[in-house]
């Protein structure tokens, strides 16, 4: 990385794995925070554009083949309006995900949902963390439990505001895709642009996984990062992303390992969200990601 670009390691999935170009790629990406991973063979992102393009609006404004995709403002607990940037989003959890999406919207957050295990799992085998701790020391992530919401973000181009707030994600894994600038990193305390490379994911580390690693002698680094005011553009539609992420339960313990390869519970996942939440948003939303509720919404967003 230099202060002027950041350089990020590639990888793809190959099997239960992944592969890096580089031979230490993913140590590199560990300390860098981020890298790109390519999209799958047959991933087809057009169901989250069309719902970054149509989930604030009216389920009446627009046309019907889209219909399933518009009227999120309605939903309790997924729509999120961040008053003091850019971003509006959607928020949404697996179960909000069963109920609310389209069956190829859903299918496809799903398989995004699954890169970010792959990842978690394989950033584990590299830090030595022992299998038999991953669903302890996650909350069960690992294993398809803990909480994964999905993203949708909107950022409105009118408002002459900061796109979305510096922040690192409060999980594990993020798996972004983006097609427009705006992305930037916090590298040595400068802002630096993280351009979107076609046919890639940003994939990004958060803090339960920065927390999770501190006392090892290769901790995670979890990314501070945010997104640049976003100009209107005439004839070009608003810049959008939309994002999975594998976060440990709402509720219950964050955990440590220690470098003897032993973990304890270290925080509380509710003060560790709270914190967050008040600490980035500053709005009326400081139990986002907390509260036990099917349809609530959490995490971050890039």
């Amino acid at each position: 990385m230099t202060v002027d670009t950041m350089t990020l390691q590639r990888a793809a999935g190959s099997g239960t794995g992944l592969r890096f170009d580089a031979a230490d790629g993913l140590s590199r990406a560990l300390r860098d925070g981020c890298f790109l991973l390519a999209l799958p063979a047959g991933f087809d992102p057009g169901p989250g554009i069309t719902l970054c393009r149509e989930f604030h609006r009216a389920p009446e404004d627009g046309p019907a083949a889209t219909r399933a995709y518009r009227g999120f403002k309605e939903v309790p607990g997924v729509y999120f309006d961040r008053e003091h940037f850019q971003t509006e989003h959607v928020l949404i959890d697996g179960p909000g995900r069963t109920r609310h999406f389209p069956p190829e919207l859903h299918a496809m957050a799903e398989r995004m949902s699954a890169l970010t295990l792959l990842v978690l799992r394989a950033a584990m085998t590299e830090l030595g963390i022992a299998p038999e701790l991953w669903s302890e020391v996650t909350g069960g992530a690992v294993d398809g439990l803990g909480t994964h919401w999905f993203a949708a973000n909107h950022y409105r181009s009118e408002r002459a505001q900061l796109g979305c707030a510096p922040h690192k994600d409060t999980g594990f894994v993020t798996v972004l895709y983006n097609e427009e600038p705006g992305l930037e990193a916090s590298v040595d305390g400068v802002w630096v642009p993280v351009d979107p490379v076609p046919g890639h994911f940003v994939v990004n580390f958060g803090g339960a996984f920065e927390l999770l690693t501190a006392a090892l002698d290769r901790p995670v680094r979890a990314l501070l990062h945010q997104v640049r005011q976003c100009a209107p553009v005439p004839g070009a539609a608003d810049r959008f992303s939309f994002a999975a992420f594998a976060n440990p339960p709402a509720t219950g313990d964050l955990h440590q390992v220690r470098e003897d390869g032993s973990a304890a519970p270290v925080r509380s996942s509710e003060d560790f969200l709270r914190e967050f939440n008040e600490r980035t948003w500053s709005d009326r939303h400081a139990d986002f990601g907390i509260a036990e509720a099917v349809d609530a919404g959490g995490g971050g967003t890039t």
